[in-house]
């Protein structure tokens, strides 16, 4: 088949190489970080909290995202050119009853489906981790915009599953339909899209948003409490992939399904973004949690590993001698998680709170 004109479109399409990476790389990775989180949770001898199982539920969703990239681009519809026959004019492809678009609406629906989902277990993840290190009493102001965050997360979850699923009434194959055929039965298919990206972009600034201001009244020194927001700040890559994807399906649905673009890479690309920003959102609600790993880490002793390494001499062994001890580079949002140490905490407005006693600046004698 002789490929069309497609209309070329001001951003890249992905390859099936990308497809599969990210199909594979992604979910592993996921499972890997959800797995060390346990991890730390049995050396702390800690019971996993809400949070934590909320990130599992989400790493598995993220996983059925996976096999549903893997299993389009292996049949040939994720991440290649839409087959056409010879001499079809490329406005006129999207008319076309191709057995290539059909595998790749179905698959694309159950991915869609699963990555609902996942949102939604990660969004309400990454709160209640927020709740567990910052609500120090109930009733407070961060714990009732919590409660409201929780409430839209989960609203936004299964509206849209809903909306999915029953966005065309009872005939849920016009999801998979030529998309001329979906045009004329009147089920809007564009709409529901536009909303779902620019409200997920929306709430994942609210949501990284969310501890920042609590970060700033804890009595920290500067220097620990940009290294804290620091942590929580990582999720500016979800939200910057969320930014990317909200741009594309912008400009493809403004362009309208007749502009003449090829529609298996242009859908492609889309769920690709999907896929990228959802695993970024999961590796960012695992951070705080992992940086318990680096508790133990001090500035000299990885100087004098290293020295130990390459046969030098230790470059802080003459300033270890004249110095006190070494403390640790404690960086942990992890020993917040903690409940058994609590301290009171006076804010700016003269409130107290419960807050873990390892965000306490403590005098070093």
């Amino acid at each position: 088949m002789d490929s069309p004109q497609w209309l070329q479109l001001p951003f890249a399409l992905v390859t099936p190489g990308q497809v599969l990476s990210a199909g594979i790389i992604l979910p592993l990775l996921c499972v890997a970080l959800v797995g060390t989180r346990f991890y730390i949770r049995r050396v702390q001898k800690a019971s996993p909290g809400i949070d934590d199982w909320l990130i599992t539920l989400g790493a598995l969703f993220i996983i059925g995202m996976g096999i549903c990239m893997i299993v389009g681009e292996r049949l040939g519809v994720f991440g290649h050119p839409t087959p056409v026959p010879a001499g079809t004019v490329a406005s006129e492809a999207y008319g076309l009853f191709l057995d290539a678009y059909i595998q790749f609406a179905k698959i694309q629906f159950a991915l869609q489906f699963l990555m609902f989902l996942a949102y939604g277990f990660v969004k309400a993840s990454i709160i209640f981790f927020c709740r567990r290190i910052f609500v120090g009493h109930k009733g407070s102001a961060f714990d009732w915009i919590s409660i409201v965050a929780l409430f839209f997360v989960g609203l936004w979850s299964v509206g849209f599953v809903f909306g999915l699923v029953l966005g065309c009434g009872r005939h849920v194959s016009l999801h998979w339909a030529p998309l001329k055929e979906l045009q004329a039965s009147g089920c809007d298919g564009s709409t529901p899209e536009i909303a779902m990206v620019i409200s997920d972009f929306i709430l994942d600034i609210f949501i990284l948003l969310l501890p920042i201001p609590a970060i700033w009244r804890l009595n920290m020194s500067t220097g620990k409490k940009l290294a804290v927001t620091g942590v929580f700040l990582f999720g500016l890559t979800s939200l910057a992939a969320s930014a990317a994807r909200m741009a594309i399906y912008l400009i493809v649905l403004y362009k309208g399904y007749s502009a003449g673009y090829d529609i298996n890479l242009t859908a492609s690309t889309m769920l690709w973004w999907s896929m990228l920003e959802i695993s970024l959102a999961a590796i960012a609600a695992c951070l705080p949690t992992l940086s318990f790993l680096l508790r133990e880490i001090s500035l000299s002793q990885v100087f004098h590993r290293l020295s130990d390494l390459t046969n030098m001499s230790d470059p802080f062994k003459r300033w270890r001698s004249n110095s006190k001890p070494d403390m640790p580079l404690d960086l942990t949002l992890d020993s917040l998680y903690q409940n058994s140490n609590h301290v009171r905490l006076q804010d700016g407005q003269g409130k107290w709170s419960n807050v873990s006693s390892s965000m306490v600046e403590h005098d070093v004698p």
